[in-house]
């Protein structure tokens, strides 16, 4: 060791390393949002606030459900997106309990889902808008990264979204929450803060402390899942059937919505109701004056979904029959008469009658010549192609026509069956 490095002290030969090391910074407090209040879990402490609203008796009640929105550091539902915040209403006998979770550190992530997983388990169900492609993918995101045991539960989910968008597209140009809210609960509400701003303002909290713009979006958040406990009482009675004001369109989408579901037996109903309006007015509806200035188009689209129905389960006369009487309601469209042709030719082989029907049509719309000319003009040369092979044989005639008449003994039978299967007469067909 050189005199030099001997004489230098402990102290230079540190200072020249970059000095001494530092204490820690003791961290600050934490400072909680005001209305939060310390809950022991096992994984630590989590923070909630609870209120206690009035709410008024909803008809029909969906029950004990727990209606969730959350709120996020980002819309990306990746790894690195944190749920900060989650509200969760649920009615109760003495009103709607309001539950909020706040998570002050991402190191408490813990401690807040451990909670927040109490509050979804103590309902029957679980509500949200948009919740089956956000809440519950970043919640069960969170979970795993939190080295939660096992996974998120919670009891069964119904995504409100969804819903609107199956029983009302066809009224909404939009089916975001405000405009539910507008449209449907007729709530126009001063909204105090975008939620895009939701992310900035929680930064700005975990790097200075609480601030107005958390405050707020803290109440953005609790307005929002105040809402869907009102939209899904609402939706619920639309899936009954139950509202006033239903239109061919309303039941149209509502039969198509139960379909899809597996209700058939409340499909059917809806579709039958839908085809019951005429232009103007519907039919066969003991609520007529209720309802006003109608167009048929959804009626005949009702019609026509009960006939491709009726032709799935075979009862291809029954299906005929309601065609013919769709055809005389609605004779300008050419969608009820291209379908019976269809029906006529490929399932009754029929091809005389499918000719009857399309030149029929093109008498009654001329201005659909360039739709129909070209099935006329195949239609007729089947039935020509057919009135020569049957002239050919005598024999071959007799046959045909012994072979006729057993099919149409075979066909006035099915008529029967199908008619008494599908709940129709022989004369007309009950909607």
């Amino acid at each position: 060791m050189s005199a030099v490095a001997a004489g230098t002290s402990l102290k230079e030969r540190l200072a020249r390393l970059g000095g001494l090391p530092q204490a820690a910074r003791a961290r600050p407090p934490l400072e909680i949002p005001r209305g939060f209040e310390r809950v022991e879990t096992p994984y630590g402490p989590a923070f909630l606030r609870e209120d206690v609203l009035g709410l008024p008796t909803l008809d029909p009640n969906p029950g004990s459900i727990a209606y969730i929105d959350t709120e996020t550091t980002g819309l990306s539902g990746g790894s690195g997106t944190y749920v900060f915040a989650a509200a969760v209403a649920r009615p109760i006998d003495c009103g709607l309990r309001l539950a909020q979770l706040f998570l002050p550190q991402p190191g408490m992530e813990g401690a807040f889902l451990h909670a927040l997983s109490g509050e979804l388990a103590a309902a029957s169900g679980v509500g949200s808008f948009n919740g089956a492609s956000f809440d519950l993918p970043i919640l069960r995101t969170r979970w795993v990264m939190a080295r939660m045991h096992g996974d998120l539960q919670h009891p069964p989910h119904v995504d409100l979204l969804t819903l609107v968008r199956s029983l009302y597209r066809h009224r909404m140009e939009s089916c975001t929450l405000r405009s539910v809210e507008e449209r449907l609960l007729g709530y126009e509400r001063e909204d105090p803060i975008a939620g895009a701003l939701a992310p900035d303002a929680y930064f700005q909290y975990v790097h200075h402390g609480p601030s107005r713009l958390l405050e707020l979006v803290l109440e953005h958040n609790r307005l929002d899942v105040i809402s869907l406990v009102h939209l899904h009482s609402l939706l619920l009675r639309r899936l009954r059937g139950a509202d006033a004001g239903m239109d061919a369109s309303d039941w149209l989408a509502l039969g198509r919505h139960r379909f899809r579901r597996g209700a058939r037996a409340d499909g059917w109903r809806a579709l039958r109701n839908a085809a019951g309006f005429e232009r103007g007015s519907p039919r066969n509806l003991g609520e007529a004056s209720d309802f006003a200035g109608f167009s048929g188009d959804e009626a005949a689209t009702a019609s026509l979904w009960i006939a491709r129905r009726l032709v799935r389960r075979g009862a291809i006369a029954s299906a005929d029959r309601l065609l013919e009487r769709m055809e005389q309601r609605f004779d300008s469209d050419i969608r009820v008469s291209v379908a019976r042709a269809r029906l006529l030719e490929w399932r009754r082989r029929e091809p005389g009658l499918a000719l009857h029907v399309v030149e029929a049509a093109l008498d009654r719309m001329p201005h659909a010549a360039e739709e129909l000319e070209s099935r006329r003009v195949r239609l007729r040369r089947k039935v020509e192609s057919r009135a020569r092979s049957d002239g050919r044989s005598d024999t071959n005639g007799r046959r045909g026509h012994r072979r006729q008449g057993r099919q149409g003994q075979a066909w006035l039978h099915a008529s029967f069956e199908d008619g008494a299967r599908e709940g129709f007469d022989q004369g007309r067909v009950e909607l």
